[in-house]
């Protein structure tokens, strides 16, 4: 498995993941029926759905209603949170994984970031965990109305999403034997996030070839837009 720790400002990263093809989060083996196995079923079709609808620029297409708006614009927000989340999810199944750094990042510091970061990811999923299960037991009334379930949809992805995020993050940082190897791209990447537009996009993307990631120009560009 392949982390990049991508350079987002001065002492800031964040770890990046990116797998093309099929890699639902499921848990590992055959779900037996019940709750969970309801619910994980749902998160698959949800995400499925994001990705295929919510990845999509621009305006809204004319003539459509305010809750297709609404649906278009939830699963844009789920395809945003489905990038930034992955990596956690595939580390539940991962026994050693290579974080590549920019040429210039001390190995051990650059572990020490990545334990503390991913430290205080399972802290945040497992209060989120908390505050959305009861969302999810809020939006049970809503089954019976007709249309889309929106609530149901929104809350199912993020209960299901924030616990496998939290026990992914549990085992990145306690379980997974991490190598450290650097990539001259990365060095690029960050030195590109400290130009001024418009030539920082073109210095981002470029990278990105590099790198040989193709969705991890459009996550720079967000994630480096947010407060540290």
């Amino acid at each position: 498995m392949n982390v990049y720790f991508i350079p987002l400002a001065s002492g800031r990263f964040e770890p990046y993941y990116e797998q093309e093809g099929a890699d639902e989060p499921t848990p590992a083996g055959q779900p037996s029926p019940g709750t969970f196995a309801r619910l994980t079923a749902r998160f698959s079709q949800v995400i499925r759905d994001a990705e295929r609808d919510g990845d999509e620029d621009g305006p809204d297409p004319p003539r459509t209603t305010a809750m297709s708006r609404l649906k278009r614009r939830m699963m844009g927000w789920v395809a945003e949170r489905v990038a930034e989340q992955r990596l956690l999810w595939q580390l539940r199944r991962t026994d050693r994984a290579t974080l590549h750094v920019p040429e210039d990042m001390d190995p051990a510091t650059a572990l020490r970031l990545l334990h503390r970061g991913l430290q205080k990811d399972a802290d945040r999923h497992l209060r989120l965990l908390m505050v959305h299960s009861l969302g999810l037991l809020a939006s049970a009334p809503f089954v019976v109305l007709p249309g889309p379930n929106l609530f149901g949809y929104f809350f199912t992805f993020t209960v299901v999403g924030h616990f496998l995020a939290f026990r992914g993050a549990r085992r990145g940082g306690s379980t997974v034997m991490w190598d450290v190897a650097p990539h001259p791209a990365l060095t690029s990447l960050g030195r590109a996030v400290t130009t001024a537009p418009p030539e920082r996009h073109r210095l981002i993307l470029e990278a990105a070839e590099q790198l040989r990631l193709p969705r991890v120009a459009r996550f720079v560009e967000r994630m480096a837009a947010r407060p540290a």
